[in-house]
């Protein structure tokens, strides 16, 4: 799929997006470019910085070995557009609660950065139980943390979004423009795109294709489910995010849009209380444009799993993480 530069964002080269279904993973990241967001707005930051709440977290943080950022992409309803209906929000509430959708860890050191991307059906262990990491939420931010730690993941910082509140980000920025290589949709995810090629989208349906996970392609006139991924929604996110990040841009040059999207991105966002503007700015200066896939042994069923391997511990040692918990 490729993302276009907004046609409301001046000029500039468009830049290519791997397909829906593509194989380079996360070239943009959710939370790596709403933090983005709030750093671009520059001089209102520190009025804006007065927007972001805090989530309810004692994090030891210790920087003598690198920053561990935890950035997490909360899958809830608490902020979605003005007027819009929850049932728009795809999959429906098997498991109420909030769940950790889409989880990211930037490690920075003197050195550079690392990030990778962890599996939210990664099998964790939650007060010596195994679990999903994506329902640790529910019980709340030190829950999610303590169970990273359990896989060797710590936490130094610790940065939510509400994936609604990402839809008003994109509402607020004008939509997007991306190109549809194929007619897709997802029922469970609330997406329907029946036509290809360039379309202009609102932020309904830039989420949507953020949190697709069963995609379907329209292949000569039947919806053909197309395989099962390892990596999810990372294809979809990479495209969309891109997208924004080339109309956000563009909205620098019209500070009228900058305010609103600044606006809407630090209602958003959720920070530790030890996080401020300063260190979410290092963060936004950081190379994230590399991101890994944490390995892991993906068994689809009724509810998949991700098991840890080898692999796995091999990677989280090899990016410089590591916690004593």
């Amino acid at each position: 799929m490729t993302a276009p530069h907004d046609p409301d964002a001046g000029q500039g080269s468009p830049g290519r997006r791997r397909p829906l279904p593509g194989r380079q993973r996360w070239t943009r990241i959710v939370l790596a470019v709403l933090v983005l967001l709030l750093v671009t707005v520059g001089a209102e930051v520190a009025l804006l910085a007065g927007r972001v709440d805090e989530v309810p977290v004692d994090l030891a943080a210790d920087d003598s070995d690198g920053r561990t950022w935890v950035l997490l992409g909360l899958d809830s309803r608490e902020h979605l557009p003005s007027g819009a209906d929850p049932a728009d929000f795809g999959t429906p509430e098997d498991v109420p609660g909030t769940r950790a959708d889409v989880v990211l860890v930037v490690h920075q050191t003197d050195a550079g950065s690392r990030v990778l991307s962890v599996p939210r059906d990664l099998l964790v262990l939650r007060d010596g139980r195994p679990t999903r990491l994506t329902l640790t939420w529910r019980d709340g931010p030190e829950a999610t943390v303590d169970a990273l730690c359990s896989v060797g993941i710590d936490a130094d910082h610790l940065v939510t979004v509400d994936f609604a509140g990402f839809a008003e980000v994109v509402d607020a920025a004008g939509g997007l423009t991306v190109d549809v290589p194929v007619p897709v949709r997802d029922p469970g995810a609330g997406l329907e795109l029946p036509r290809a090629g360039v379309q202009h989208v609102d932020g309904r349906t830039a989420l949507a294709l953020v949190r697709s996970r069963h995609p379907q392609h329209l292949v000569d006139g039947a919806w053909t489910p197309v395989p099962m991924d390892p990596d999810g929604r990372a294809s979809a996110a990479g495209t969309v995010l891109g997208a924004l990040v080339d109309a956000v841009r563009g909205s620098v040059v019209r500070p009228w849009r900058l305010q609103t999207v600044g606006w809407a991105t630090t209602g958003a966002l959720t920070v530790d209380p030890g996080t401020s503007v300063t260190d979410l700015a290092a963060l936004a200066g950081a190379d994230l444009s590399t991101v890994e896939v944490l390995p892991s042994d993906l068994r689809d069923g009724a509810v998949p799993v991700a098991l840890p391997t080898a692999g796995t511990r091999a990677a989280i040692e090899g990016a410089g993480l590591s916690c004593d918990g």
